[in-house]
């Protein structure tokens, strides 16, 4: 008697502890702070030109998926959206750089910003000419 109770006491516990599929759902996404930005000086309309970004990844899980962009009159916003994908993750810092294209057609000035760890903003422009 005792080994059966022993064996169900076993089942129990097994079954009890197995988790559905959402629950185990280690998957999340983080607009991270960006730490570099190189780009040129200035391009020319209807041009497409690289804007490097140097962001910070958690951990050994993170990924770059997006970016996040918002543009008011002649500001960007452009901020690296991290997802995070894994229920067990490295606990390693990263560092890494992805590449934005950006095109405008307006003549003049464009400024864009980028945002930081403190609630700051790295800030930068380039002048678009033809």
């Amino acid at each position: 008697m005792s080994r059966f109770k022993l064996l169900f006491l076993f089942f129990t516990i097994f079954l009890c502890s197995c988790r559905t599929e959402n629950e185990t759902d280690c998957t999340y996404f983080i607009s991270e702070a960006v730490s570099q930005v190189s780009m040129p000086d200035s391009g020319l309309v209807n041009q497409p030109f690289n804007i490097d970004i140097h962001y910070n990844a958690n951990n050994g899980c993170g990924n770059f998926n997006n970016f996040n962009v918002t543009s008011t009159n002649d500001t960007i916003v452009i901020s690296p959206v991290v997802k995070y994908e894994g229920c067990v993750c490295t606990m390693i810092f990263q560092n890494l750089q992805t590449t934005y294209l950006y095109s405008s057609t307006n003549l003049g000035y464009v400024y864009f910003k980028f945002p930081q760890s403190d609630s700051s903003f790295l800030m930068d422009s380039v002048y678009i000419h033809q």
